[in-house]
């Protein structure tokens, strides 16, 4: 009868590699491209239907973790002020054996306004996160950006900074309650003839929380005005 240890060794090591990809944690920083597209009916002087679709690559560029897809109706009260409810669904892959499905309906409300040619938007979310296998939750989301023209020669742009800060009202699960997440960004705003428009921009986002919490992302924001 031949040994059987030669088997038994191959086993006892097929059982420890498996054990320890499980006991791998998940990480806390990614390299990712993000790109969001919409497109906007202008359904009369102060109110314009929008659809969303988002696409996030991640895992370091090397495959999607974050598909959305959504509409909103964007009333206009006054040309300082765009209040907009939102639907998005959501299906994000943040790292290998982790998958979260969840709808998301939005409340944004957006005023702006100018100081000279500096033009100051102040965006508001309240986002309601209804999950299948989680305790639903409420988000809340504050982004400050300023925007000033500017040409290089015949090239027209506008650079802009921002900054978002977020706040979670879902218990538990590290203290994941309260204050969490802020996203810096810096990029150039650019029009494409009266239909089209587009900003490109580098985003950095800290969170100690989540993973990955930390990200670098380079984006593309495209907006597309339909007749």
């Amino acid at each position: 009868m031949k040994p059987l240890w030669p088997a038994f060794l191959l086993v006892l090591m097929l059982f420890n590699l498996k054990t320890a990809q499980s006991q791998t944690p998940p990480p806390r920083e990614d390299n990712q491209f993000w790109n969001e597209t919409q497109l906007i009916k202008p359904l009369s002087k102060t109110k314009d239907l929008l659809v969303i679709g988002v696409l996030r690559v991640g895992r370091d560029f090397r495959r999607p973790v974050d598909e959305r897809i959504g509409a909103g109706l964007a009333f206009k009260p006054s040309k300082y002020l765009t209040i907009m409810p939102t639907y998005v669904y959501v299906d994000q892959q943040p790292f290998a054996g982790r998958r979260i499905k969840e709808h998301r309906l939005i409340f944004n409300a957006t005023a702006k306004f100018k100081i000279g040619e500096l033009t100051f938007t102040d965006r508001n979310l309240i986002e309601r996160r209804v999950r299948h296998t989680t305790s639903d939750f409420t988000v809340y989301r504050n982004r400050l950006q300023l925007d000033y023209p500017a040409r290089i020669g015949a090239f027209k742009f506008k650079p802009f900074l921002a900054d978002e800060i977020w706040y979670s009202t879902q218990p538990g699960q590290q203290g994941r309650q309260g204050w969490f997440r802020n996203r810096i960004s810096g990029g150039i705003i650019k029009q494409f003839g009266e239909r089209f428009n587009a900003e490109f921009f580098y985003l950095r986002q800290t969170d100690g929380i989540s993973f990955p919490g930390d990200v670098h992302a380079l984006g593309t924001l495209f907006r597309v005005y339909l007749p």
